[in-house]
């Protein structure tokens, strides 16, 4: 059985999974309906029939099942985090049988929630080649899921720092990182499966354990250099605030916005929530009204924007899966748009945006937020937040 464009075992649920077969017999059976199944985790999701010759694209039926990674832990130390070894990766196993009179036919590849462009699906598949071979196999270059860019150089603001995916092939590989500046290295065994890399855990591990606080590393696989990573200092701003979002390729990336923000509640069944009471003490019809939803949204300026940043941004504004940090004390998941998107491709003067954020939840009752359930006790006078004013 050929499987279009997938060459090392390996597919995203939004791009083509692409089954072909001609089973004996020819176009004699072509009349002849077979049946075919599809199971994933060991759980059969699918059943068909189809004739032969076989064609078929099966990557819708697997991204209705197929789970999303997992995040790395929120409290993490260690630089390099394991994300989901081989004994997890029967989630994300696929097998498609078919059967045809006597004949019976299996693919298995491992389906992984996400997706390439279009375009660069296309390119890749003219070249023969896909992008887990091309890229996220190749330790060459840049192999991380990241949609930030894929230059071999990777900027990101320290605003947004978060740990950066990549795919491990082979258990006992050797990742290597390099502080760019003294030349002092980070090493760790790799292992079969999905992990991350922390760049805020390895500055904090460079700061404990060799006094420096770094900002470019070089990042190595198996002795082979694959990319730098640059941390770039965030520019001031009186307003900051960072969005979460699942990127194209199905894990979280972070992206700041420093303009300023306004927020707008509105109560649009208000008046749908009117009804009218009789008082028997007037004789008269009085207006009442249930308690009203509240919905809420708010609208924030990008900030200036570099044409890499302007396409990382539109990622985000396409996303299933975006959550607004630094609102409140927990992330607010938020619904992104923007009306007006024209930007240059080759700017001569800075670019910002005007986003729209709508709050996915409705809310009844009104009251200040609850973070751990202890906000009413008085603090002690050690307590693990800092305020300016002493108990």
């Amino acid at each position: 059985m050929i499987a279009q464009n997938i060459n090392m075992g390996y597919a995203f649920s939004r791009n083509p999974i692409v089954l072909r077969e001609n089973f004996p017999g020819g176009s004699n059976s072509s009349h002849i309906p077979g049946k075919f199944r599809i199971d994933v985790g060991g759980t059969i999701i699918f059943e068909g029939r189809f004739t032969s010759p076989l064609n078929v694209d099966i990557a819708d039926i697997a991204d209705s099942v197929i789970p999303y990674l997992p995040e790395p832990p929120v409290e993490n130390e260690s630089p390099v985090i394991l994300i989901e070894d081989e004994s997890l990766i029967p989630e994300h196993r696929l097998y498609a049988t078919f059967e045809l009179g006597e004949n019976e036919s299996t693919y298995s590849c491992i389906v992984l929630p996400g997706g390439i462009s279009r375009q660069n699906y296309r390119v890749l598949a003219n070249l023969g080649k896909d992008v887990f071979q091309s890229r996220f196999f190749n330790y060459g270059n840049n192999f991380f899921m990241t949609t930030r860019t894929s230059s071999w150089k990777i900027i990101i603001k320290e605003r947004e720092l978060y740990p950066l995916y990549f795919m491990a092939y082979a258990p006992g590989d050797m990742l290597t990182v390099v502080e760019k500046a003294t030349g002092i290295t980070y090493n760790n065994n790799s292992f079969e499966g999905v992990a991350a890399l922390d760049v805020a855990a390895l500055r904090k591990y460079f700061i404990k354990e060799h006094n420096i606080l770094p900002s470019v590393f070089d990042v190595f696989y198996n002795s082979t250099f694959s990319c730098r990573i640059v941390v770039e200092q965030s520019m001031p701003a009186k307003n900051c605030y960072r969005l979460k979002f699942r990127n194209s390729l199905g894990v979280f990336e972070v992206i700041e916005l420093t303009g300023s923000m306004s927020v707008t509640p509105d109560y649009p069944d208000a008046e749908e929530a009117q009804f009218k009471r009789y008082d028997n003490i007037t004789g008269e019809y009085l207006i009442d009204r249930e308690r009203a939803a509240r919905h809420q949204s708010v609208t924030v300026v990008s900030g200036i924007k570099r044409h890499d940043e302007v396409q990382f941004l539109m990622d985000m504004l396409g996303s299933e899966d975006v959550y607004l940090l630094d609102f409140s004390p927990l992330p607010v998941k938020v619904i992104p748009s923007i009306e007006d998107f024209t930007y240059s491709p080759r700017p001569d003067r800075p670019q910002s945006f005007t986003i729209k954020l709508e709050f996915s939840s409705s809310e009844v009752n009104i009251m200040q937020d609850i973070v751990d359930g202890n906000d009413g006790h008085k603090p002690r006078v050690f307590s693990n937040k800092f305020t300016k004013q002493f108990n």
